[in-house]
């Protein structure tokens, strides 16, 4: 097992952030670890590398196994022992999951907008159908606009279609796209946004975030980045952004109250990250292994995330 990483003062206040929330998600920083360091480099990763990676922050082994055993029985994991050794793989189902997420995460910021709506109409719907589906889209960002009606701007709708067509009743759901025909920012449709959408308690999350890591961007100017600093700074700005990112509907600017903090959070992770990429990467590749040893290179994904690094 690899000796624990020393960490500078740079990442004691995200330590410590993460401590204080009880109890501690260690499953949750995991799947962090994995979607943003290990999927893009094989997908698999031995126990132990897991172990000795979160040891630098006060987590012990006891935690990390049992968050592990708890992801194999959520279906997120696959394990697979190998003599003594317990070696770690995303499921197809967990595959599937941190793909979608990624594609959201790692994006780069798209101002653009055509004006086109997708809209879902559930007349055809029992009214705990209609609970159901608004729960489940709500994670593609869809607004309901009365019982009967979700909406979004500018979805996917390949994504959108295949998870109404994996839905139990998503086939009685009726497809439409439409446009708003005012030009403009009409006060009526970002009233209407803002009824269907909380986006005061989405911006307070993005206040946080900024709160936390842009003292560390003006800590690290001129200063330079340790290896083990910069992959525990990119997985806790990682682990952070992704926690708000994914319940932000991913609305145009035209439909976003003036100086959308979301928008800062998004600069910030991205020049975060492009900084901390290159050395982080070198200390996967010290810290990591898989049953053939040293994890592979990231495939050709890494390099295009937030518009390229």
């Amino acid at each position: 097992m690899q000796a624990a990483a020393a960490l500078t003062h740079l990442i004691e206040p995200l330590v410590a952030n993460f401590r204080a929330r009880k109890p501690l998600r260690t499953g949750s920083l995991i799947v962090t670890l994995f979607g943003d360091c290990i999927a893009p480099r094989g997908g698999e990763v031995w126990l132990g590398s897991l172990i000795s990676a979160l040891a630098p922050l006060g987590i012990s082994h006891r935690p990390v196994r049992t968050a592990v055993f708890r992801l194999v029985q959520d279906g997120v994991l696959l394990n697979q022992q190998v003599g003594r050794r317990s070696y770690y793989s995303l499921t197809g189902a967990g595959r599937r999951n941190f793909t979608e997420a990624t594609s959201r995460i790692y994006a780069p910021l798209d101002e653009n907008w055509d004006g086109q709506w997708t809209l879902l109409l559930l007349n055809q719907l029992q009214a705990d159908e209609k609970v159901q589906l608004r729960k489940d889209l709500a994670w593609l960002g869809f607004g309901s606009f009365g019982t009967d009606l979700l909406a979004h701007p500018r979805a996917d709708t390949a994504l959108t279609n295949t998870h109404l067509e994996a839905h139990p009743f998503g086939r009685r759901v009726i497809q439409m796209q439409g446009a708003n025909a005012a030009t403009g920012r009409p006060q009526q449709m970002l009233e209407l946004v803002r009824q269907a959408w909380d986006l005061s308690a989405l911006e307070h999350s993005y206040a946080e975030f900024l709160k936390l890591f842009q003292p560390v961007e003006k800590a690290l100017r001129g200063v330079p980045l340790q290896d083990a600093d910069a992959f525990y700074l990119r997985t806790f700005l990682i682990h952070e952004y992704r926690k708000v990112l994914l319940r932000d509907p991913a609305l145009p600017a035209a439909l976003l109250p003036d100086g959308w903090n979301g928008t800062r959070a998004y600069a910030l992770t991205r020049s975060l990250y492009q900084l901390t990429a290159a050395p982080s990467e070198r200390f996967v590749d010290h810290s990591f292994r898989n049953h053939a040893g040293s994890l592979p290179a990231a495939d050709t994904l890494f390099s295009r995330r937030f518009g390229g690094l």
